[in-house]
């Protein structure tokens, strides 16, 4: 899921492009800059952020310090994870419930920025709990594989992806 999720979810990158083109060509060129391109290109910016987290996740490309980490064997590293993995769900968990308040709040109140343009933002704000529970869900099958390796030294989810054995 977080695969399609995050496909589709890169193409924001095309019209936040375009979106900055724009501007830049209407300010720097006809001295006319737009009074909406800013906001959007950060509300696309938004969605991007908050809903590719867990495709990032899914494919291990968050940036990490690995200085010692990866030169422990595969089941001391499943064991480190599982006990910091216990941080990460504590985030996700408090980032889906107070979010979900933050968005549903917003949506019965039909929110609009206080800016001169006024676009709605509570679509923005529904990203916020929709990009924990991916996050969250993707963790999950990070867990349960760190939880093979760390009790059996076989990776399940690889195996069942059939990923090459490291």
């Amino acid at each position: 899921m977080n695969d399609g999720v995050g496909k589709v979810i890169s193409m924001l990158v095309f019209p936040m492009i375009g979106v900055l083109v724009w501007e830049v060509i209407m300010r720097y060129v006809f001295n006319q800059p737009t009074i909406w391109a800013h906001e959007l290109s950060a509300m696309l910016y938004a969605i991007f952020f908050l809903l590719g987290g867990a495709y990032t996740l899914r494919w291990k490309a968050h940036i990490n310090v690995d200085v010692v980490y990866v030169r422990l064997p595969p089941r001391i590293r499943a064991i480190v994870d599982l006990i910091t993995w216990l941080f990460f769900y504590y985030f996700c968990t408090v980032m889906l419930w107070l979010g979900a308040r933050f968005a549903w709040s917003s949506i019965l109140k039909m929110e609009r920025a206080s800016t001169v343009w006024e676009p709605y933002i509570w679509p923005i704000k529904i990203c916020i709990p929709l990009g924990a529970l991916l996050v969250l869900l993707q963790g999950l099958t990070k867990t349960i594989s760190d939880a093979s390796i760390a009790f059996t030294g076989r990776d399940i989810l690889a195996e069942i992806n059939g990923e090459p054995k490291k």
